[in-house]
């Protein structure tokens, strides 16, 4: 058991340092609210178009906490994502890049019955910079920062059908704001900074109901309830005149400084899910979620332009694998994974709703010899579109998850 307690250790230690080297989502949606969504699931879970009503013994379930008292093998859970953006508006495009680590997570058994898991996920991200250039100078705006979530969920089979969760979720973070004008000629002008860092705590509960039929075939149902969170804030503004000097060394006075505390609002969700599938081989499955951004509550950053509705995602998705157990070829026991998904985001910028749409793809290719296995998703969606003052996104995110899988606690029987 010190073995294991110093290992975990290792691990908070370890995911702690990842989450302040992350980059910031360059779009420029994710000025709002507390920043674009960083994390949809695990690269098994987004492969398959972000569902999360299907567990098995081998793979930590993130997103759905009674998933772990399916799983039969200790799980440390790896994920990197690549995300690459077009951006198009009435008068250009561009492409920007960003690369993270998307969760690191731990997860075993405690007997038949119980699991339990723990780890951490970046929530929201924000990195965008815009630049407006007229015949007189340009404008500048700068976005930097995130939220995170350190979690700690367990697990137990109510009967040989049902399962039940909790997932216990810390949040931390900060968010920057940054705007200026710079002239083209050396005229004084003024910039505005404003950053608010917060942290909150909040519960997920879950259910998973599994119904066994003839011929290892079952159905799946899930349902997920993620409670709201007032995060306690801290908000510090102040706003400068520059005035630039021949030497470079300009002259800097302070107009005003704020500094005041606040709560912000992290809105409740809530998840249903159903399946079909058989044993080992295949599994089709169909989620919707709601989340209730009419609540969201930032009293720092609320831009008159921007209305908030309940969010909701639709969700298909499944995998196939031809044979799990085959000895002879190594393809056969590679998961083939594919999905889909729709989103209205319940942003409404400048009275027009921003929607999301994607496919999905992916891979789980097993280990040579034991249960692990590494990850390959791919991405594809688009979000927004090209009218006056918004932009389109169009996006290839690339997903590599390693889940490596042991078994631990066995007591050995001859020394």
């Amino acid at each position: 058991m010190k073995i294991f307690f110093r290992f975990l250790f290792v691990v908070l230690v370890i995911a702690t340092q990842l989450s302040t080297a992350q980059d910031g989502s360059p779009s420029p949606y994710s000025f709002f609210g507390l920043g674009d969504r960083s994390f949809k699931g695990t690269t098994e879970n987004i492969s398959m178009g972000g569902i999360s009503v299907y567990a098995d013994s081998i793979h930590y379930n993130i997103n759905n906490p009674s998933a772990l008292s399916r799983l039969k093998f200790v799980n440390l859970n790896l994920g990197l994502a690549n995300n690459f953006i077009y951006m198009s508006d009435q008068t250009k495009s561009q492409w920007f890049s960003s690369h993270n680590i998307s969760y690191f997570s731990l997860a075993f058994p405690v007997g038949k019955k119980v699991g339990i898991g723990m780890g951490l996920v970046p929530v929201n991200s924000s990195g965008y910079q815009i630049f407006e250039k007229n015949n007189l100078g340009t404008y500048t705006f700068k976005g930097d920062g995130g939220n995170s979530r350190i979690f700690l969920a367990a697990a137990y089979q109510l009967t040989k059908e049902l399962s039940v969760g909790v997932e216990y979720q810390y949040y931390f973070g900060f968010l920057d704001h940054e705007n200026y004008w710079i002239p083209d000629d050396p005229y004084t002008y003024t910039k505005e900074n404003s950053d608010v860092d917060f942290t909150g705590s909040g519960f997920k509960f879950s259910s998973m109901y599994r119904y066994q039929l003839r011929q290892q075939h079952y159905f799946n149902i899930s349902a997920n309830y993620r409670m709201s969170a007032n995060l306690a804030a801290h908000y510090k503004s102040h706003t400068q005149l520059i005035t630039p000097t021949p030497t470079g060394n300009d002259i800097v006075e302070l107009l005003n400084r704020s500094d005041k505390e606040g709560v912000i609002n992290f809105p409740a969700s809530f998840t249903a899910g159903l399946g079909y599938g058989k044993q080992n081989q295949w599994f089709l499955g169909v989620e919707y979620q709601q989340e209730n951004l009419q609540n969201f509550r930032n009293p720092f950053f609320d831009p008159a332009y921007v209305q908030y509705q309940n969010a909701s995602t639709f969700k298909l998705g499944g995998f196939y694998t031809p044979q799990y157990n085959s000895i002879t070829k190594y393809w056969k026991r590679i998961t083939y994974r594919a999905g889909a998904y729709y989103k209205d985001t319940g942003m409404q910028i400048f009275g027009s709703p921003i929607t999301d749409f994607g496919i999905t793809f992916g891979l789980s290719l097993p280990a040579i010899r034991g249960i692990s296995n590494l990850n390959l998703g791919l991405e594809l969606g688009q979000r927004g579109k090209i009218t006056n003052r918004l932009v389109k996104e169009q996006y290839v995110n690339f997903q590599i998850g390693l889940s490596l899988n042991d078994r631990w606690f066995i007591k050995r029987k001859i020394n």
